[in-house]
């Protein structure tokens, strides 16, 4: 198979400091080809964003560039196909998972609030990320029948209350993805095959990569698109496992956090 793989930046770690990477250990993402993330662990303090004057760290909630650190420590992405992202108003910035995307993939990545979407061009071209009868999965559907992937970024209430009332919405093709376990932080009150904003991304544009790229044999193309994800399921991890740490909720599964054995 040849080398078509989009393009992606390689964080310049070899000069960090070894004392500031934190242990490897295993994870659930242990078997993804996501870039070494050391260079997040050297950021202690948040930076004033040069474009909003926001203060933020890692990256801006608003601006979606990177921050407290140079653009090249951090992977860019080349998506095959633009990415829409309709963003509930009470999905808090701070706390969505959309925003890793938009920040990864910035050139194809485009988050619009729900009282703020524009009048799309031939709707009918678009996937939008939905379950329901009428949803399909990729490689059931033609390459050539859409030109971009629209996903909505909300809590499961919110987002169906998005879909329902959002008339150009409707008009768009539904497609949906295997069933797959969330790793999300987050307690929600639904099953394990509900998955974060950032997971139900990684997951479309890897089954995009599958059905019509690859042949079905996935190469890792768009792992990086879980790059800030993996960090935060990692620090979650360690803050909890401290002997001296408050206890993680109650209410999410009970083996979430993966204690030493």
């Amino acid at each position: 198979m040849s080398d078509d793989r989009p393009e992606t930046k390689r964080p310049l770690s070899e000069d960090n400091d070894t004392n500031t990477k934190r242990p490897k250990q295993a994870s659930p993402f242990d078997d993804l080809q996501i870039d070494d993330d050391s260079i997040l662990d050297t950021v202690s303090d948040r930076t004033v964003c040069p474009k909003c004057t926001k203060s933020v760290k890692y990256f801006c909630y608003r601006c979606f560039d990177v921050v407290g650190m140079e653009r090249s420590q951090v992977p860019t992405l080349k998506l095959p196909v633009p990415l829409n992202v309709i963003k509930h108003e009470q999905e808090l910035d701070g706390k969505s998972t959309a925003i890793h995307a938009g920040v990864i993939a910035k050139d194809d990545v485009h988050i619009y609030s729900w009282q703020q979407i524009p009048e799309f061009e031939n709707p009918e071209m678009s996937l939008l990320l939905f379950p329901g009868p009428d949803a399909k999965q990729l490689k059931d559907i033609p390459r050539e029948a859409f030109d971009r992937i629209t996903v909505i970024d909300g809590t499961w209430k919110q987002a169906n209350k998005i879909v329902r009332e959002t008339p150009i919405l409707q008009r768009m093709q539904k497609v949906t993805i295997a069933p797959r376990v969330t790793h999300f932080w987050r307690y929600q009150q639904l099953s394990e095959n509900h998955l974060a904003t950032i997971e139900a991304i990684y997951y479309v544009y890897r089954e995009f990569a599958e059905a019509y790229e690859t042949n079905g044999d996935y190469d890792g193309r768009y792992d990086n698109l879980l790059f800030y994800y993996r960090y935060f399921y990692k620090m979650i991890q360690d803050l909890y496992k401290k002997k001296d740490a408050k206890r993680f909720t109650h209410r999410h599964r009970s083996d979430y956090i993966q204690y030493d054995k």
